[in-house]
């Protein structure tokens, strides 16, 4: 499906999904509550600094990255007309760091892991007849389709540029919707061709799936 996962021996890569996604969550919501250019500047070098220590190398971390770049800049260039430099800046840092945590969370996390993670969270949910296995695997593949997007959009703008032509924005959408949509039908096929519309869950099925 998405060969996100980067094999390594880091202590992300060992740490269970439980902890990395509380980790992700309370992270997140402290850098959505701080204002300070500082404080968040700091969040964000650290964020840079996590990739390597995990093992994850640097073109991954601008694979990730690049695809936000263009709506940081405008975002910034909309705030500083309309309100200030520093909310458009405050804006722009909180969204790089989102996407680089979020990134590297499914660059250290099975989908496996992703999905025994989800299912336990949502063990209540057959209590009103909804299939746990079910809703977990939609959140995992969820999860997951945020670095797919990143890359669908970073594959359509390259193909672009080695025809000797600009990528502008609005001419690489219908290429990145169709790959999308052609990307989801092989994940149906491939579910469905192992059987996993069935709530039974054997550990490793879905990374199975991804490849």
């Amino acid at each position: 499906m998405m060969g996100l996962y980067v094999d390594g021996a880091s202590v992300l890569h060992r740490a269970p999904a439980s902890a990395k996604f509380l980790l992700l969550f309370l992270t997140l919501t402290a850098v959505f509550l701080v204002e300070n250019l500082y404080a968040l500047g700091a969040i964000l070098l650290s964020s840079l600094l996590v990739y390597p220590a995990a093992g994850v190398r640097l073109p991954l971390l601008w694979a990730a990255v690049r695809p936000v770049v263009p709506i940081v800049v405008l975002t910034v260039a909309a705030q500083m007309l309309f309100h200030s430099l520093q909310r458009g800046a405050v804006f722009g840092i909180r969204l790089l760091i989102a996407v680089l945590l979020a990134s590297l969370l499914t660059y250290t996390t099975r989908s496996s892991d992703m999905l025994d993670f989800f299912g336990r969270m949502l063990g209540l949910l057959r209590y009103v007849g909804i299939s746990p296995w079910r809703a977990s695997l939609v959140l995992s593949l969820t999860v997951r389709a945020i670095p797919l997007l990143s890359s669908s959009i970073t594959t359509a703008r390259e193909a672009f540029l080695a025809r000797g032509q600009k990528a502008y924005s609005y001419e690489i959408v219908v290429p990145v919707i169709v790959g999308l949509i052609q990307t989801a039908e092989a994940i149906g096929d491939a579910i469905s061709a192992r059987g996993l519309e069935t709530d039974t869950y054997e550990s490793g099925t879905l990374d199975e799936v991804s490849k």
